[in-house]
């Protein structure tokens, strides 16, 4: 069997796989889905600790914390951008290169070798996201090129983001994520505040839903998981978001996917089985 740490990445990949049916379900400009979510996070895990009386636990911490929810936030917002400003095969093929510079940072950083299972793995699930996207169209028009510069660095900040809280080692996970989604919050108020958004019930339930278990449940379960395992095996196992998507996509909205997605994806689980299979 294979540790809980695993478990964790695995379960934090399945529940982030789901959130573009909740994205789709909101129907909001994406600035809008991104600050709810996260302050949302911010009110239920400020209200757990409040309740358990508990005080942020960041061990001196404070400042990579409060970086951390900068690299948060500008992940999530360089990657909308990619998405509005070109196509989205350019959009998320430029993004999951995050894997790859995440596996660096830890070589250069944490000085984490480079296993060859992780290679062989790593060199599978890059197929896999390249299969899973090749029905969609790749261009490369002076537009695209920003977009594709959006989604390298939207990949950029989300690596820091994994060698960040992986640095920072056996800090309290609650305290870490209450102060990464307050940070987020905060940069993202003022879309809220210069365009106000027009809501009704359902939107507003699909955002509180993703906050709640996108954010303030899956990221502790992810962060939680990465202290026990390497950022390598983290970062395959990353792969299993888009690969989870397109699951959800056809049990809810009954989105049958190509043989070339289909194949893909089975190439992604594969590289997963090789990273935690003991």
């Amino acid at each position: 069997m294979f540790s809980s740490g695993y478990l964790k990445v695995l379960l934090a990949m399945l529940i982030w796989g789901s959130v573009g049916v909740f994205v789709r379900i909101a129907d909001q400009p994406a600035p809008t889905i991104v600050f709810f979510r996260v302050a949302t996070a911010f009110a239920a895990i400020g209200g757990y600790l409040l309740l358990k009386r508990q005080p942020l636990q960041l061990a001196g911490y404070l400042k990579p914390a409060l970086v951390s929810g900068i690299a948060l936030a500008l992940n999530w917002l360089f990657f909308f951008k990619a998405i509005q400003t070109t196509t989205i095969g350019n959009a998320v093929l430029t993004y999951y290169c995050s894997p790859l510079f995440a596996i660096v940072w830890a070589k250069l950083f944490l000085k984490e070798e480079l296993e060859r299972r992780a290679i062989g793995a790593l060199l599978l699930a890059g197929l896999g996201i390249y299969l899973m996207l090749s029905g969609y169209q790749f261009s490369l028009t002076s537009q695209d090129f920003t977009g594709i510069l959006y989604g390298l660095t939207a990949a950029l900040f989300y690596s820091a983001l994994v060698v960040m809280v992986k640095a920072m080692g056996t800090i309290d996970t609650s305290s870490l994520v209450l102060v990464q989604v307050g940070v987020a919050s905060l940069i993202f108020l003022p879309f809220i505040l210069l365009t106000p958004p027009v809501l009704n019930p359902v939107s507003v339930t699909a955002m509180l839903t993703m906050g709640l278990l996108h954010s303030a449940l899956a990221l502790g379960i992810y962060f939680s998981g990465l202290k026990a395992i390497k950022i390598q095996h983290a970062s395959i196992l990353s792969y299993l978001d888009p690969a989870s998507s397109l699951l959800f996509a056809y049990l809810i909205f009954g989105e049958t996917p190509t043989l070339f997605t289909a194949v893909g994806g089975f190439f992604i689980l594969l590289a997963s089985y090789l990273v935690v299979k003991k």
